[in-house]
């Protein structure tokens, strides 16, 4: 985790954090980028666009993006007042009334279906919300969140942090334009701000629809070890040691031996001479000051971060993905089974590489699994891409192999009995 623990408090506020990854679709001040089609009326008040329209117009007002998406995550932040909206994607703008064709995600003052899926001139309701699942998370006529993530066939709906509506292997169209919704025939009033989009390379890249240490994510609950996973620590015949307690010929770094175990020192990350790709890898670590938050990590293909740090019994306060055991910024654990600082920490990562096609194309993200102190916390997740602060980069193109990369960021750790089962 490349920055400062204090830094990292101070920027994990509530609600939209400005990712880097997201780009705006509203710049706050003009509607540059977005076409209004007949129909109601659209404007720009304060920093929120503004759509109106009476009872007696038959036309449903759009405001259409002027570019199209196929593949992306979109956040934004409604307001219904008055009426029905929606928000629109991968549409396309034809000659009816309604005048686009495709998928909405329900907007509406009454709290009518909220974030369900609408097939505007196709299926109709393709997915409706339960009322008691809309009125547990809709604030009626306040500010509220919404992310819509389309990837391939592939369509989830959240509102509020809840998820509304999901489709997997979906025939819809995979391409088309945004839109904002004024319903015909109703009086309406509705407000949109914060509009922003992450558009993703491909229909293999896997998303997660919370922002980077979102502060609403649950931190893991307590799990206790499982009494002697240590006998299960020695390396299998066939496996590559990278570290026994003798020496450090396997690694490239400035640390040093202290009693059998690589101890952080010097500048920089510990990183292994070889290059591995599909493997089990097994280590053991220990926070050696109690007081510290002993905030280190463990790269696959120097990439990947399985996340190092104090967490027992949450005693350094830290954002749910960047627990110990968490796949940094992306996946907390679904436990913390942290022992007392001071003791050693075992873990054991199934990790399954990216694979890339003859042009370098993703073809399959990478997985990883974590057993925590013999707990089983992170199941074959799928990884977005590379560990980056505050950012989910894409994957690098063809890179399928690379270092065991053991990270210093400041505090004294050790690290020991260290071996790796390629696959």
């Amino acid at each position: 985790m490349r920055v400062c623990l204090c830094a990292a408090l101070l920027l994990a506020v509530p609600g939209f954090a400005k990712s880097k990854d997201f780009n705006p679709l509203f710049n706050g001040k003009t509607l540059a980028g977005w076409e209004a089609l007949p129909g109601g009326d659209w404007q720009v008040e304060d920093g929120v666009i503004v759509g109106k329209g009476p009872k007696s117009e038959k036309r449903h007002g759009q405001l259409v993006s002027t570019k199209t998406y196929g593949n992306f995550i979109l956040k934004l932040q409604f307001q219904a007042l008055q009426g029905n909206s929606g928000v629109y994607f991968r549409v396309e703008k034809i000659d009816h009334a309604v005048a686009v064709k495709g998928f909405q995600a329900e907007v509406d003052a009454a709290g009518s279906s909220i974030g369900g899926l609408y097939e505007t001139l196709g299926r109709a309701w393709v997915v409706q919300p339960k009322p008691a699942l809309t009125a547990s998370h809709y604030r009626m006529k306040e500010w509220n969140e919404m992310v819509v993530a389309a990837v391939g066939g592939d369509i989830t709906v959240q509102v509020n942090g809840v998820e509304t509506a999901r489709l997997r292997d979906d025939p819809g169209l995979r391409s088309g334009h945004i839109a904002l919704q004024l319903h015909g025939n109703q009086d309406m009033h509705v407000r949109y701000k914060d509009i922003r989009i992450r558009e993703l390379p491909s229909d293999k890249q896997p998303v997660v629809l919370h922002e980077i240490h979102d502060r609403s994510r649950p931190l893991p609950p307590a799990a206790a070890p499982k009494p002697g996973a240590e006998l299960d620590s020695k390396a299998p015949a066939g496996a590559t040691v990278l570290f026994d307690g003798s020496n450090m010929d396997a690694w490239k770094s400035q640390w040093k031996l202290v009693d059998g175990s690589m101890q952080t020192a010097g500048k920089g990350d510990c990183t292994s001479t070889a290059s591995f790709g599909d493997c089990r890898l097994h280590l053991e670590w220990r926070v050696t000051d109690p007081k510290r938050s002993g905030n280190s990590g463990v790269f696959l293909m120097s990439l990947f971060e399985v996340q190092v740090f104090n967490s027992h019994n949450n005693r350094t306060k830290i954002y749910a993905d960047g627990q110990a055991a968490a796949i940094y910024g992306q996946y907390p654990p679904s436990a913390n089974a942290c022992r007392e600082p001071g003791e050693w920490e075992y873990y054991d990562i199934d990790f399954t590489a990216p694979r890339f096609d003859a042009n370098k194309q993703l073809v399959s993200p990478a997985v990883i699994s974590v057993t925590h102190n013999g707990v089983l916390v992170q199941d074959k997740v799928v990884v977005t891409g590379p560990t980056s602060h505050y950012r989910r980069p894409f994957y690098p193109a063809g890179v399928e192999t690379g270092p065991v990369r053991l990270q210093h960021h400041g505090d004294t750790l050790q690290y020991r009995n260290i071996w790796l089962l390629e696959k």
